[in-house]
Parts: C-alpha cells; structure tokens; sequence
C-alpha cells in the first residue's frame, strides 16, 4: 500500500527553476518543451501547471504524497528560495498553509487552514481566552499577528530578481 495522498499546490518564483529544481519537478510529472528555457508542455496525469504573468511558477496535483511536496521543500529551504505549499483537506489530514521566507531569520511557518474557505484559522478556545482577558486592542492585534504573522509576497522576491 503506497502512502496517502491529498491535493495540494506549490508557488515559488518561477526564475528560481535550475537543473536541480527542473529534475525534481520533471519526477512530480511536469513536462517542459524541448526547447532551451522554461516553456511548459502539457503535464502528465491531472497535473495543472502554470507560470503566471507576475513570474511566480503554479503547481497543482491532486494526489501529493501526504499533501506535500516533500522533496522539492527541502531544496527549496537548503537553497532560500520562498514558496507557498497548500495542503487541501482529505479524510486523514486537515488542510494547511506552509510559508518559507528565507532571510535571517527565515520564515517557516505553517498555517492550520479551514476547510471550507481556505483561510487560516483560530480556536474557539483561543477566541474565549482573548474575549476573557481584559486586553485593550492592540494587545489584541499583537496576539494575532503573534499566532498569524504578515509575511512578503512571492511576488516581491521577482521583482527583486528584475532590479537592476
């Protein structure tokens, strides 16, 4: 019996792409053309793949080992090249947001997701815990950001690639 899988997507800077990302990439069933570059040919299986018009490589495929992307993470993290991993909701794993930010400190950070709309989530326990505590707002604000903090866009790390 081989290992569960759910769907799950994989974001990153398409221009981070070298012989060692391609390769792993070409064992999860993306398909490029011939042709020098990164030109996507159709994929296999139900694979979707894109990259899109602000630079940022797209990949879906709806039976990921575990939901992951396990492989291609790991290299991504040796080498710092952000990424964003969704894990969708499956009868044996719920759904979850994986953000890696490289930088000192890196960004690593994973995010229990609703299943229903796909947005990160907070307790019911800890919904009462700040109802109970006699907190002013922005101590509020600073639990939040504390238990979802902001992050950069993918986008950004492209544009910074495009500077001159």
């Amino acid at each position: 019996m081989g290992a569960p899988t759910s769907s799950a997507t994989i974001e990153f800077p398409a221009s981070a792409i070298d012989d060692e990302i391609r390769k792993l990439l070409e064992e999860e069933g993306v398909r490029f053309k011939p042709s020098p570059g990164l030109e996507l040919d159709s994929p296999a299986y139900d694979l979707e793949t894109e990259i899109n018009e602000d630079g940022i490589f797209f990949l879906n495929n709806p039976e990921a080992r575990y939901g992951e992307f396990y492989d291609l993470e790991e290299l991504f993290v040796q080498k710092g090249i952000p990424f964003d991993r969704t894990s969708y909701m499956d009868w044996n794993r719920p759904p979850e947001l994986r953000v890696f930010r490289p930088g000192d400190p890196h960004f690593d950070h994973y995010f229990p997701l609703d299943s229903d709309a796909y947005e990160p989530v907070v307790s019911v326990t800890k919904i009462r815990e700040l109802l109970a505590l006699p907190m002013p707002t922005h101590e509020i604000q600073a639990y939040l950001e504390n238990l979802f903090p902001n992050y950069r866009p993918l986008t950004d790390w492209v544009k910074e690639e495009a500077a001159p």
